[in-house]
Parts: C-alpha cells; sequence; structure tokens
C-alpha cells in the first residue's frame, strides 16, 4: 500500500512495510535536498530527523526509514495525500553559526499549560504524561 503525500512540487510516497519489512519513505523532485546529501546523512522531515537509507541523485528523490518509535511519537505514518511537510538538510559544521546544537529523540507529546513573559524572557509551562517524567 502507498500513500502519496506532496508538499508544493514535492511528491513523497509512504511505503507501509506490506512487501519486506519495515516502514519507508520516498521523498521525490528535491534537488535542494540532494546537495552534498549522502548515503546516512540527516534529513529533517516536519521537524524529525531522519536517515537517508537510499539515494537517487539523477531523479532527485531520497528515501528514509521510519522506526516502529518514529511511527508511534510523530504524525509521519498518518501522512495523507495532499499533506505538506517542509524538509530541512543538517547543519554545515565548519564555522560559527551563532547558536547552539541540540540533539535528542522524541519520547512523548506535551501540552502547553501555561505561557508568560518576564522581562525580555519568554516562559512555557508543558504538561506531560506521568511516565515520562
Amino acid at each position: 500500500m502507498r500513500k502519496d503525500v506532496h508538499r508544493n512540487s514535492r511528491r513523497m510516497t509512504l511505503w507501509d512495510g506490506s512487501k519486506g519489512s519495515g516502514t519507508e519513505l520516498t521523498v521525490e523532485d528535491c534537488p535542494t535536498m540532494m546537495e552534498g546529501a549522502y548515503l546516512g546523512c540527516s534529513i529533517c522531515v516536519s521537524g524529525v530527523c531522519l536517515t537517508a537509507t537510499e539515494l537517487d541523485t539523477e531523479q532527485k528523490r531520497f528515501k528514509v526509514g521510519l522506526a516502529p518509535e518514529t511511527l508511534r511519537k510523530t504524525y509521519l505514518g498518518e501522512l495523507k495525500a495532499g499533506d505538506k511537510v517542509n524538509l530541512e538538510r543538517a547543519s554545515e559544521i565548519g564555522g560559527r553559526n551563532s547558536g547552539h546544537f541540540v540533539q535528542g529523540h522524541v519520547d512523548g507529546v506535551g501540552i502547553v499549560a501555561d505561557r508568560w513573559i518576564d522581562a525580555d524572557s519568554l516562559f512555557y509551562k508543558i504538561q506531560l504524561e506521568s511516565a515520562l517524567m
């Protein structure tokens, strides 16, 4: 079973693993993502960092695997035709980027319980399931 997903000119296919094992996402018509891409590089799809498992530079497409935990903790498995996603290449390292690198994994989803401003700072209070605490 295949699901086609579109983001502007990007055409994507989500494969449900009905043949073989695992779930795979194919992103097509994305020449910018292919610039400097290599097998195993990180490509962010709608805020989820994924590993490129196949690259086709001539067809301007790539594939990423979606682990069961990724499917449980994100909405990527629910993508439907016409849904929009954001694509981002990994940051280049080699110079000052005026920021900090943050790395981690999504273990759950929280709810913004409160938000307030204190002088020039913005605070958020996030409510989580007790299992995540």
